[in-house]
C-alpha cells in the first residue's frame, strides 16, 4: 500500500480541529455552569478541563479512527461513530481530571453532560456544513441498507462511490449490496471512509483484502464496478479470476439497475457514440418503416428511432411473438407518446408488402429482416436464400416504386468474400441496393458490420448458458476471431449512415462501415466471460474445442481487396466505394436465382450464384 502524505495531512487536520472543538466545549461548559450558579470560576478549572478533553479527543480519535471519515460524504454511520467517540472522549476527560486535578474537585458534575452535547452538536454541524458546501446535497445523509443483500466491494473514484451510495438512499429498496468496503482508484481517500464505509485499499491490494473479508469457502462477495478504465479492467479480471470473485457493474443507461460488466470491456474498445442532431433531422416528423422489427437489430433500431420524434413507426415482422415483445417494450418505455403500426408480414410476400407501402406510405425504410444463423443456413440453403434475396428484392422494388426518401439495407462482414449461404445472400443484397441507385433519385445505402455481441444467436448468450450449467464452454477453434459490436452500437451506425447518405449525390450508393478496432479472439472472449462470473477458465469451467462448422472461417474481414475506404465527417464511420452494378444485369441474374430457388433446383441455384458471385463456392447441402 503506497504512502499517502495528503491523506495523513488531512487526518492530522481533522484530529486537530476536533480536539480544538472539544477543548472549546469543555471550557464553555465549565464557565457556563459556574455562571449559571452565580459563582466565580475557580482558577484554571476551565483550562484544565479543556486540556484534558483535547487530549482525550486525540486519543479516542486515533483509537476509533474517527479521522477516516470524509466530511463531504458524511452519513448516519459517521454521525453514530462520532457520538460514540464524543461520549468516550468526554468520559476519558473526566477520568483524567479525577486522577490528575485534585480528584476533579472544581469540575462541576453537570459540565460533563454539557461538554458532550456541545461537542457532539458542533462536530456534527461542522461536518454537515462541509457536506452541503462541497456537494450541495444532504439527501444522502440518511443511509439505507438491506442486510439480506449480497456482500460486495464497491470499486470506483471517490465521487462515483459517494454518488452511488447517496443515490441508493433515495431508492426505497435501499442499497443493492451489503457493502464490505470501498476500493478507491485514485488513492485520495486511502485509509479513510466515505459515507460511513471504509476505503479498504486499491486494486493492487484486492487479493489480500478479499481473503481477509471472506467468511468461508463458499462466501464470494461481488466486486461491483462504478467507473473504471480498460487497463484497470484487464488487471481486475486477472485478480478476480485468481481469487474467484464475481464482477458486476452499474448500468448508467438504466439508472440504478445493475448489469454484468459492460460489453465494451469484452470487445476491447469503447462503444461508439451517436451524432444525435444529424440523425434527428433525418427522422423527425417522418414515417419510418422497419422490417425485422422484432429482431436484435430491428428492435434496437425501433427503440432509438422512437426517441427522435417520427410521425409514425411501422414495424414489420413475420413472427407474432417478436412483434408482441417489441410492442410491450415500447409501451413500457414510451406509453402512448409514439404512433406505432404493427404489421405481421413476411417480406417475401410481395403482394402484402405492396399493400403496406401503398396504404402506409413510409418515408424512410430500414431493411433488417433476414435469416442470419450461418450453420442453419448451410443446412437450409434454399430457405435462407429465398428469405434473404427475395425479401430484399421486394423491399428494394417497392422503395423505388413508391419513391420513398431513403432506403438502408442491413448487411454483414460475412458478405465480404463469402464462404457461406448467409454471407452470399447478404452480398447479393448489397449489389441489388447499389444497382438500384442508378435508376432512382432516392437515397439508398448499405451498412456493414460484424457480429452483434448481445443478439439472440450470438456466442455470448450461449457461453452464459454453458457457464451457468457448469460448463464446458464450446469454442470452435482456438484461433477463431470475429468483429463485435453491441446492438445499440450497430443501430447507431445504421442511423448515422442513413443520415450521411442523404447528403451525398443522387444516383450514388455507398456501403458504410464502423471502425471496429481489432477482431476479438473468441477463446479470449470465453475466458473473459468465465472470469466475470468469478470463475477460473480450465479449472472451474472447462473449454471444449468443437472444430469449425460448415460455412465458417477463422477470421472475418470488413472489405474486399478491390474495395477502398474513405473517411466521412462522422467520427468512427467510413464509406466504402466500389463499382456500380447495371440494374438490367442485376435484375436478370436475380430473376434467374429466384426462379431456381422456387423450383428447388440445386444445379440452377449454383449456376445462378456463380453468375452473381464468381468467387463464391457453396458448401453444405448445395455443394
Amino acid at each position: 500500500m503506497k504512502f499517502n502524505f495528503l491523506g495523513i495531512t488531512k487526518a492530522f487536520g481533522i484530529v486537530a480541529f476536533d480536539s480544538f472543538i472539544g477543548a472549546f466545549s469543555a471550557y464553555g461548559a465549565v464557565t457556563w455552569r459556574y455562571d449559571f450558579l452565580n459563582l466565580p470560576v475557580p482558577d484554571h478549572s476551565a483550562t484544565h478541563a479543556s486540556f484534558a478533553t483535547a487530549f482525550s479527543v486525540i486519543v479516542i480519535w486515533m483509537l476509533l479512527r474517527v479521522y477516516r471519515s470524509v466530511w463531504r460524504f458524511t452519513a448516519v454511520p459517521d454521525i453514530r461513530q462520532l457520538f460514540t467517540a464524543s461520549f468516550l472522549a468526554t468520559s476519558l476527560g473526566v477520568i483524567l481530571l479525577f486522577y490528575f486535578d485534585d480528584r476533579a474537585h472544581d469540575y462541576p458534575r453537570f459540565a460533563a453532560l454539557i461538554t458532550l452535547v456541545l461537542f457532539f452538536v458542533l462536530s456534527t454541524i461542522s461536518r454537515l456544513l462541509v457536506m452541503i458546501i462541497k456537494t450541495g446535497d444532504i439527501n444522502g445523509f440518511l443511509l439505507a441498507s438491506n442486510p439480506h443483500n449480497t456482500d460486495a466491494f464497491l470499486i470506483g473514484t471517490g465521487n462515483s462511490l459517494q454518488n452511488y451510495i447517496r443515490d441508493n438512499v433515495r431508492n426505497k429498496t435501499g442499497l443493492h449490496y451489503n457493502i464490505l468496503g470501498l476500493i478507491e482508484l485514485e488513492g485520495d481517500y486511502q485509509g479513510r471512509s466515505i459515507r460511513g464505509y471504509p476505503v479498504v485499499g486499491n486494486i493492487e491490494d484486492l487479493g489480500k483484502i478479499y481473503t481477509r473479508y471472506k467468511k468461508h469457502i463458499n462466501h464470494r462477495p461481488v466486486l461491483f464496478l462504478l467507473d473504471i478504465n480498460r487497463p484497470q479492467v484487464e488487471e481486475l479480471l486477472k485478480v478476480a479470476a485468481e481469487i474467484g470473485a464475481p464482477i458486476s457493474r452499474a448500468d448508467r443507461s438504466r439508472g440504478l439497475k445493475l448489469s454484468p460488466l459492460e460489453a465494451s470491456d469484452l470487445i476491447g474498445r469503447s462503444v461508439s457514440d451517436m451524432n444525435i442532431d444529424l440523425v434527428r433531422r433525418q427522422i423527425n416528423g417522418r414515417r419510418v418503416l422497419i422490417t425485422g422489427a422484432g429482431g436484435s437489430i430491428g428492435s434496437e433500431l425501433t427503440r432509438q428511432i422512437s426517441r427522435l420524434n417520427p410521425s409514425e413507426v411501422i414495424l414489420i415482422d413475420n413472427s407474432e411473438y417478436n412483434l408482441y415483445q417489441i410492442n410491450r417494450s415500447l409501451i413500457n418505455i414510451y406509453g402512448d407518446k409514439i404512433n406505432w403500426n404493427l404489421q405481421l408480414v413476411d417480406v417475401c410476400d410481395e403482394k402484402t408488402m405492396e399493400i403496406v407501402f401503398e396504404r402506409l406510405k413510409p418515408d424512410v425504410v430500414f431493411h433488417a429482416a433476414a435469416f442470419k444463423h450461418v450453420p442453419m443456413g448451410e443446412s437450409n440453403p434454399i430457405e435462407m436464400l429465398k428469405n434473404n434475396v427475395i425479401g430484399t428484392k421486394n423491399v428494394v422494388k417497392l422503395a423505388l416504386k413508391y419513391k420513398i426518401s431513403s432506403l438502408t439495407f442491413i448487411s454483414t462482414d460475412k458478405a465480404v468474400e463469402p464462404c457461406n449461404i448467409m454471407g452470399a445472400s447478404k452480398r447479393i443484397g448489397e449489389m441489388m441496393v447499389r444497382a438500384a441507385a442508378k435508376e432512382t433519385k432516392i437515397s439508398v445505402c448499405s451498412v456493414r458490420f460484424g457480429n452483434v455481441l448481445d443478439s439472440a444467436g450470438s456466442v455470448l448468450p450461449l457461453f452464459e448458458e454453458q457457464i451457468s450449467r457448469g460448463g464446458p464452454v464450446t469454442v470452435t477453434h482456438k484461433d477463431v476471431e470475429r468483429y463485435f459490436m453491441t446492438a445499440e452500437e450497430a443501430s447507431r451506425l445504421v442511423l448515422q449512415a442513413t443520415a450521411l447518405n442523404e447528403n451525398q449525390s443522387i444516383n450514388d450508393s455507398s456501403i458504410y462501415i464502423l471502425e471496429m478496432g481489432s477482431p476479438v479472439n473468441i477463446l479470449r472472449l470465453a475466458k473473459q466471460l468465465i472470469r466475470l462470473r468469478g470463475l477460473v477458465p480450465e479449472r472451474d469451467i472447462q473449454i471444449k474445442y468443437t472444430g469449425l462448422r460448415s460455412g465458417e472461417k477463422l477470421t472475418e474481414t470488413l472489405i474486399n481487396p478491390e474495395e477502398s475506404l474513405e473517411t466521412t465527417y462522422v467520427k468512427g464511420i467510413k464509406r466504402l466505394t466500389e463499382e456500380m452494378y447495371s440494374p438490367d444485369d442485376m435484375r436478370e441474374s436475380v430473376r434467374e436465382l429466384i426462379y431456381a430457388l422456387r423450383q428447388h433446383d440445386a444445379v440452377k441455384i449454383r449456376l445462378a450464384l456463380f453468375r452473381l458471385l464468381p468467387e463464391f463456392e457453396p458448401n453444405g447441402s448445395l455443394s
